[in-house]
C-alpha cells in the first residue's frame, strides 16, 4: 500500500468511474449518468474543496492501481473531521483483504491526525461494505441524518 501523490489522480479515475456507474443505480432519485458524463465530471479533484485529500492505493504485480481509499480531512471549526469518501477495489481483486487494509489505513490516519469525528457513508443494503466498516471500528450513526434534494422543475411553459 502507498499514499498516492496529488498528481496520481488519473491512476484511480478508471476505478472511480466504475464505482459511480455501479452505485448510481441504487439511487433512483438521482439522475442516471452515462459513462461519458461521469468521465467528464471526474476530470480532476474539485478545486473548490477546502480540505486535505489523502488517497491510499494498492497496486497489482504489474503496478496498476487495483484499489483505493480516498479520505478527506477538514476542520469546520469544531475540530478535525475525517471522511472515508470513497473506497473501491476492482472486482477481480476482491476477497483478498485489500478493502480492509485500505480502510484500516484510513483509521490509522484518523488516529495519527487526532480526528475528532470520522465517518463513512454507505447504503444499509451494501452488506459487504457495512461488514468492512464495522470490522475496523465504525458504528451505525446515533444521529438522524436528513438530506435535501432539489425538486425537479419543468422547463416547459
Amino acid at each position: 500500500m502507498e499514499r498516492l501523490a496529488a498528481g496520481d489522480y488519473d491512476l484511480i479515475k478508471p476505478l472511480l468511474i466504475e464505482l459511480h456507474l455501479g452505485e448510481q443505480v441504487h439511487y433512483s432519485d438521482h439522475p442516471q449518468l452515462t459513462r461519458g458524463e461521469i468521465e467528464r465530471q471526474l476530470t480532476e479533484v474539485p478545486a473548490t474543496f477546502r480540505g486535505e485529500n489523502v488517497i491510499f492505493g494498492v497496486r497489482d504485480e504489474i503496478g496498476q492501481v487495483v484499489g483505493f481509499c480516498w479520505i478527506v480531512l477538514y476542520d469546520p471549526g469544531t475540530g478535525l473531521e475525517g471522511e472515508v469518501a470513497e473506497v473501491y477495489v476492482a472486482a477481480e481483486h476482491r476477497g483478498r483483504g485489500i478493502g480492509e487494509m485500505l480502510v484500516r489505513e484510513a483509521v490509522r490516519l484518523f488516529d495519527e491526525r487526532r480526528v475528532t469525528l470520522g465517518y463513512v457513508w454507505t447504503r444499509p443494503d451494501n452488506e459487504s461494505a457495512v461488514r468492512l466498516y464495522r470490522s475496523v471500528g465504525f458504528e451505525p450513526n446515533r444521529q438522524l441524518v436528513m438530506t435535501w434534494y432539489p425538486k425537479e422543475t419543468s422547463t416547459s411553459n
